[in-house]
């Protein structure tokens, strides 16, 4: 049985303004053959795709020839071939942008022509043909639109709808009124491209950290490369005003670093020789020499930017429904419209026909749902990224959602709450020297990367022959185990002493205990304090501003420690001496109280709360010193290792909700209203345009609120 592989590919569409044309393109895409996942992200005109690797080139021509067929004229440019058309797609889209200005400038300039001459009383034989030159101007792509997509099978979309609606206004007479609101129609539409332009241009200025260049350094010259053509070991040069490239470690130099388009913070942060630099901090004022650590595609900018772009390939549940609401929407409303145009003239005495076609129209031109299709997703995506802005990553728009329901924030302790930076504090040999007690700690830990192995070895600060290390064993959640010429050295907490039968001074101490034993002799413990964050106390403070109703700490360190942080921080619960699987436990019986709405986050930063960060409905991890596991098990990602992020995290949640159900509300409202209003005969043809673009551009300036 043949394994198949799949490969991402991703499409720009450039020149893509029709939020239902993108809707349909996504819709058959998804069909084809060979295509795993696909998502069309209208804000960013970005089709990403995930395709059988064997029959890439079919399935791509395949994806072409659907965007060709749905949206003919479309500049479609395929991930790593972009750079080579991006001048000409830009004018192209100008010389477009100037050409649809110039129609709408000169139809309105012929309509107030005719229109003046109409309200004068000086028609003649010549008012009609000026009328229609007028419609033609403005309203042929249109019309040519709406002929198109029938011949495709497409007839419900905004094009056919105000191609109906002016066609019939001209049949029953109302020639100026016909003119008139298509375009008006088409100014709303101008408008509404450039909101949602400027919205995409803002949206894109959040995320300027994508570096353009690298300075390689060859012997005694330096080369300016791509990004890409890097790799792991290289040197690179990062001059002053310079984005850094890709991640590394300072090999030369001591540099200011402008660390906020990854954080959001503008405080400068200081690097100097042995430091980790990370991809998107701009250098501030002297030269330094990087040795690079991790390819271009795994650097930090290209996966916060992968996140912040692919966000809305995981939608929420706001966002699914309207995509469900107007496929129905439009259809029934346009069923509606036929009866009301033709039932009333049948059946009610005195009632005409141009009468009742005229208040059917109105329906028509009211029934598309541009305005809920453009704003919702915009919000979204503008709520993520504001988001990353400050530092705070947001993996998808069910998260972001999701985040408004959280009403319990539970957390790991170490390097969470905690700086994770651990002193020893207290040795206390037992039949040892102290010396000889923090040497074999220092052999056991020695090849560990836990905070508590480097606080050992820092307070031994002299080396260790790993030559004579025969055997090397980490107990998760216990210790380690070592052979060591001949002797058999255990390090860790009660459970692994307790595990090999060996019984101990119990320490009282606030802080973690390392208890040694040496060939099953206890020999003695060390003790390590870590500090709270200067920010955790805070954090919890606004975490419950924000109506979080409970706040917990799960954490593998012992009962005293625990409680001495929980009672500093004012949390509601505490757990403690918890392996991974029992974290997980604590949180199934968290969920036994909970109805389906009310939702729980757990913040962690180690590769053992990655099983806890999939299982809770927002997982978040520390970004900065996190693991890249507990990294990619979570639903969001802080930057900064600043738990009272999450707060600005649940504030953006909170007001991007907001905005997302003012624009439901609002749009359909409208609509309902002018609708009703149309049957009746009150509202007018110039009503229903409101009702339709201009609701859309309302919807879509309010969500570019979000940024505000």
């Amino acid at each position: 049985m043949s394994t198949v592989v799949l490969m991402k590919k991703e499409l720009m569409l450039n020149g893509l303004t029709c939020a239902h044309c993108a809707s349909v393109i996504d819709e058959k895409v998804k069909h084809i053959d060979g295509v795993k996942n696909s998502n069309l992200n209208f804000t960013n005109k970005k089709l990403s795709v995930e395709i059988d690797c064997d029959n890439e080139e079919k399935i791509i021509k395949n994806i072409i020839d659907i965007i060709n067929d749905t949206e003919p004229g479309l500049d479609i440019q395929i991930e790593g071939q972009r750079e080579i058309k991006e001048d000409k797609t830009q004018k192209s889209i100008k010389n477009n942008e100037k050409l649809n200005l110039l129609k709408i400038i000169a139809g309105a300039i012929v309509f107030i022509f005719a229109f003046y001459q109409e309200i004068a009383g000086r028609e003649n034989k010549y008012s009609l043909l000026i009328f229609l030159v007028a419609y033609l101007l403005v309203g042929s792509d249109v019309l040519y639109k709406a002929l198109r997509n029938i011949t495709k099978g497409r007839i419900f979309d905004e094009n056919f709808l105000m191609s109906v609606a002016t066609i019939g206004a001209i049949a029953i007479g109302e020639l100026s009124e016909a003119v008139g609101v298509m375009l008006f129609y088409k100014i709303g539409e101008y408008l509404q491209e450039l909101a949602v332009g400027k919205s995409r241009k803002s949206i894109s200025e959040l995320m300027q950290i994508r570096p353009d260049m690298a300075n390689l350094k060859l012997g005694n010259t330096i080369k300016v490369v791509n990004p890409e053509d890097v790799n792991i070991g290289d040197y690179i040069i990062v001059k002053p005003g310079e984005k850094v490239p890709l991640d590394g470690v300072v090999i030369e130099g001591s540099s200011m670093m402008d660390t906020s388009a990854l954080t959001g913070e503008s405080v400068l942060r200081t690097v100097k020789k042995g430091d980790n630099l990370l991809s998107g901090f701009i250098n501030k004022n002297a030269l330094l020499t990087v040795q690079v650590t991790k390819d271009f595609s795994e650097s930090t900018a290209s996966k916060i930017l992968d996140m912040v772009e692919n966000a809305s390939s995981k939608k929420s549940k706001t966002e699914n429904f309207i995509s469900v609401f107007s496929r129905y929407y439009t259809p029934i409303v346009v069923g509606l419209a036929l009866l009301i145009a033709i039932l009333p003239p049948i059946f009610m005495q005195g009632a005409t026909f141009s009468e009742w076609i005229h208040r059917g129209l109105i329906f028509l031109v009211v029934s598309c749902p541009c305005a809920l299709v453009l704003s919702i997703p915009l919000s979204y995506f503008s709520g993520i990224g504001v988001a990353s802005k400050q530092g705070v990553l947001i993996k998808g728009s069910n998260y972001l959602e999701a985040l408004r329901y959280v009403d319990t924030v539970v957390f790991d302790k170490t390097g969470t709450l905690t700086e994770g930076v651990f002193d020893v504090v207290k040795v206390k040999p037992v039949n040892i020297s102290e010396d000889e007690l923090i040497k074999f700690a220092s052999i056991a830990e020695v090849n560990s990367n836990h905070p508590i192995a480097k606080s050992i070895l820092n307070y031994y600060n002299k080396e260790i022959n790993l030559n004579n290390i025969e055997e090397y064993e980490e107990i998760a959640s216990h210790g380690i185990r070592v052979k060591y010429e001949n002797n058999i050295i255990l390090a860790g907490n009660e459970k692994l002493m307790a595990s090999n039968n060996i019984k101990i001074e119990k320490s009282t101490d606030v802080g973690t205990v390392v208890y040694i034993a040496i060939n099953n002799e206890f020999k003695g413990y060390i003790v390590i304090a870590d500090k709270i964050k200067t920010d955790s106390e805070e954090a919890i403070r606004l975490i419950k501003e924000q109506g979080i109703k409970e706040t917990v700490m799960l954490t593998g360190d012992n009962k005293e420690v625990a409680n001495f942080v929980a009672k500093k921080l004012k949390l509601d619960k505490v757990f403690s001496n918890l392996l991974p699987n029992e974290k997980v436990e604590k949180i199934e019986e968290l969920y036994k109280n909970k109805i389906a709405k009310e939702k729980i986050a757990f913040v962690g930063d180690g590769i053992n709360d990655a099983p806890v960060l999939a299982r809770v409905d927002v997982g978040i991890a520390m970004g900065g010193l996190g693991s890249d596991a507990a990294i990619e098990a979570a639903d969001v990602v802080i930057m900064t290792d600043e738990p009272s992020k999450i707060a600005q995290g649940i504030k953006i949640s909170k007001k991007t909700y907001k905005i997302v159900w003012q624009n439901i509300i609002f749009a359909l409202g409208i609509k309902i209203i002018v609708m009703v209003l149309g049957a009746t005969g009150i509202a007018s043809m110039w009503d229903a345009v409101f009702a339709d673009v201009g609701v859309a551009l309302i919807a879509v300036l309010n969500a570019m609120r979000i940024k505000k």
